[in-house]
């Protein structure tokens, strides 16, 4: 049985991939801000501040699942919280590299998160593959080569097989993000987000999680994939689609951009600018999505809410 340790394991996408490594006859054990390894899943602390953590893990570890990462919609981007999102997600997978260049036992795969605003802050009808650079120089941008890069030093200095998952919107009866959508749609008031014009990439938690697993299984995977479901949607259509779906009115206006800015700041940027994304070479390396249009992803989130 092989051991995976997951980084950032309480979240909402750690803890279902989890429960489908588990599933899958693995063991799983997470890096936690406490120890308790007499939980169902086995906790071993670490502090990547303080530059501290549980080698124990470490040596456990048949591969890592790098998830690590403050949460990107959680308040405005002030300069203190721009400092944590990037260093939560780099500085961490720097700490795992150091621990792992101390030990002699080499990890199989270190599988990294990343996001699709590696592309840029853009709206336009190119279509970015993972060979594609930035379109734009913005922070959050930044912020994913900076993530990748860190990541891929695993490969580069150590001959591991190192992915990284651009991810795109989740869609999940977990996701904060999705809720919020929902709040103002369930009383009528579900409208685009500025102009409405913007794709807004997704993908489905349960997608999501099997992309991981996929990973994990498949050792012809390396280097960068999108993970995106396959429709092209923008904003305003999945507004409506969701309005639809949860069958209430879809009428208002677009929520002005400037006042998106003035509640979010520069994290407004993240749904008002929004491009398509292939994910052509996810397709390409076998995996076959559960959900590829957002109307059924949005109908099984829904139902599992009721259930």
């Amino acid at each position: 049985m092989k051991t995976i340790l997951i980084t950032g394991g309480s979240g909402m996408v750690g803890r279902k991939l989890s429960d489908l490594l588990i599933e899958n006859g693995y063991r799983v054990i997470w890096l936690s801000r406490e120890r308790y390894v007499k939980a169902h899943i086995p906790r071993y602390r670490w502090d990547y501040r303080k530059g501290e953590i549980d080698s124990e893990a470490v040596e456990q570890a048949d591969m890592i699942i790098h998830l690590a990462g403050s949460n990107l919609g959680d308040g405005s981007w002030t300069r203190l919280k721009k400092q944590n999102i990037v260093e939560s997600r780099v500085q961490t997978a720097k700490l795992l590299l150091e621990t792992v260049k101390k030990m002699n036992k080499r990890p199989e795969a270190f599988i990294s998160a990343s996001a699709v605003g590696f592309y840029g802050s853009v709206t336009g009808e190119k279509i970015f593959t993972e060979e594609d650079d930035p379109a734009h120089n913005d922070f959050l941008s930044r912020t994913c080569r900076k993530w990748e890069a860190e990541a891929f030093r695993f490969r580069d200095e150590l001959g591991v097989r190192t992915i990284a998952l651009r991810t795109a919107f989740v869609i999940s009866q977990k996701s904060e993000a999705f809720e919020k959508m929902m709040l103002p749609t369930r009383v009528g008031l579900g409208a685009p987000l500025g102009s409405g014009k913007q794709y807004l990439s997704w993908i489905h938690i349960d997608d999501l999680c099997h992309l991981y697993l996929k990973a994990v299984e498949d050792s012809s995977m390396e280097g960068v994939f999108n993970a995106v479901a396959p429709e092209f949607i923008t904003d305003a259509e999945f507004m409506k689609t969701l309005a639809k779906a949860m069958k209430r009115p879809f009428f208002m206006p677009p929520i002005p951009a400037f006042l998106l800015r003035l509640f979010m700041g520069q994290a407004a940027d993240m749904i008002l600018y929004g491009s398509r994304i292939s994910s052509q070479k996810v397709f390409d390396a076998g995996y076959k999505f559960t959900y590829s249009t957002v109307q059924e992803a949005i109908a099984i989130t829904l139902q599992s809410m009721k259930e």
